[in-house]
């Protein structure tokens, strides 16, 4: 009698393992499919408030742009439009936009004249035809720098770094920013690109406001827009270039945009609709190094 009474024990116990196991395995897979339920609500959520604030941010680059256009318009201004901004001769150089010596643009360089200055080879037709025309209106103009390569240009703002070390005593750190005032940076001098030249008159080679009033200069400033190149650091505009007025470097751009830049009286900046560099970064200058010339 006991030995049945505790078979059906054994039985009976068996069975509620069997009915709990049973019970706990639909507890888990209700608990799995109601976590998998939030997660793919969760992630729908995500998704969605991700695509808000895509859209959002398209919205307000849009209406930036548009505001840009506007504001175009309204000032009458003819700029640069998008597919030309990204055209080889606009490309802009300056503190706000350098280049890592990885990323300085290879350039195939061709000789100017017997002093070994070179230039990005592709203008080299509109660079000897403005000297052909300068020379056929009784103008002499010279060249005194042309393109530099990294190395150059590194040298030339190392030695400056050196020698206001030496001369002024200051520390290395201080005296790298006093020769950034008159020599560019690595990295952010046009003529590392090949498509900017200093040229001065035959009869007046320092490189100072005075070069303005050379007749050789005035024919550059009046007539180098015709063959692609603008006063590349003109008066009254160093808040926006960031470079003393230089009235000695030009920089090639193209006819089209030589003329508009030239026609409106405006910046390479304000023509591609960049931001200014501003008038803490004017007292640099692009020569080489105005105590030297």
């Amino acid at each position: 009698m006991d030995s049945r009474r505790h078979t059906r024990y054994r039985r009976r116990y068996k069975g509620n393992i069997k009915r709990i196991r049973q019970r706990n395995r639909r507890l888990g897979i209700f608990l799995l499919a109601v976590f998998v339920a939030i997660a793919g609500v969760t992630n729908i959520v995500r998704t969605k408030h991700r695509e808000a604030a895509a859209q959002a941010y398209a919205e307000k680059q849009a209406e930036k742009e548009n505001q840009k256009a506007k504001e175009q318009e309204d000032s009458g201004l003819k700029l640069a439009d998008e597919k030309e901004k990204e055209q080889w001769y606009l490309k802009l150089v300056n503190a706000k936009n350098p280049m890592t010596q990885e990323d300085v643009p290879e350039v195939a360089t061709e000789t100017i004249d017997s002093n070994g200055y070179q230039v990005d080879a592709r203008i080299m037709g509109d660079l000897e035809d403005m000297f052909a025309a300068a020379r056929a209106a009784g103008r002499n103009p010279v060249i005194c720098s042309a393109f530099r390569a990294w190395e150059t240009q590194e040298y030339l703002y190392q030695n400056k770094i050196q020698r206001v070390m030496s001369e002024e005593g200051l520390p290395e750190d201080q005296a790298a920013v006093e020769a950034g005032t008159v020599v560019a940076v690595p990295g952010t001098s046009e003529h590392q690109i090949g498509l900017a030249l200093d040229i001065v008159s035959s009869e007046y080679m320092n490189l100072d406001e005075k070069q303005m009033e050379t007749e050789d200069q005035q024919w550059l400033m009046e007539n180098s827009w015709k063959y692609g190149f603008i006063l590349r650091y003109p008066l009254d505009k160093s808040d926006i270039t960031g470079i003393i007025f230089e009235p000695w470097h030009y920089r090639y751009v193209g006819k089209e945009a030589a003329k508009e830049i030239y026609e409106q009286d405006i910046t390479l900046e304000e023509y591609l609709g960049a931001e200014p560099v501003g008038s803490s970064q004017a007292i640099e200058s692009d020569s080489e190094d105005s105590s030297s010339e």
